[in-house]
């Protein structure tokens, strides 16, 4: 027989009724009730980290906006015509600005590249309306296209002349 406050152990198959067994019969009941609830018996320490998780959230999402309406205040200082939202100047823009890079920078690189992007208007013609200078001696085939019959009949000469060379 143990002496009175002696430990015993419990048999080989956890039937003795220790103290490890009642903890461990406690523990499987509150994940039980945990799982029941829906998460409401969850430790103190797992609500307090999702309650940081989602306050850290909340505070970057916040540190974004402000960040963002303070690149928009200096791009519209810098192109005060071309000021728009942040998201619409697209991931270039967003990329540019994790890289460091200044946010009236990133913006008129965008541009720039936009710009290079578009094709370049060939240079004018000449008048469309067949206006032909007086000092012209000869015209392309085109000039003589764009005029009238009584500019054609007016620079006859000069359309015989510039014919000879096309």
């Amino acid at each position: 027989m143990a002496p009175e406050g002696a430990h015993t152990e419990a048999s080989p198959a956890g039937h003795g009724g220790g103290k490890g067994d009642s903890m461990e019969r406690e523990e499987r009941e509150r994940r039980t009730t945990a799982e029941r609830d829906g998460g409401e018996g969850l430790p103190q320490e797992a609500l307090d980290s999702a309650r940081l998780l989602e306050e850290l959230r909340a505070l970057r999402a916040r540190e974004r906006e402000w960040v963002f309406r303070d690149d928009l205040a200096k791009i519209g200082k810098a192109f005060p015509q071309k000021a728009q939202s942040i998201p619409e100047l697209g991931d270039d823009f967003l990329k540019m600005r994790s890289l460091g890079i200044d946010p009236v920078t990133a913006f008129a690189a965008i541009e720039a590249a936009k710009e290079a992007g578009r094709p370049t208007p060939p240079p004018a013609a000449g008048p469309t309306d067949g206006d032909v200078p007086p000092e012209q001696e000869f015209f392309s085939p085109e000039e003589v296209r764009r005029m009238t019959p009584k500019q054609v009949e007016a620079n006859l000469k000069r359309i015989e002349r510039s014919q000879k060379k096309w």
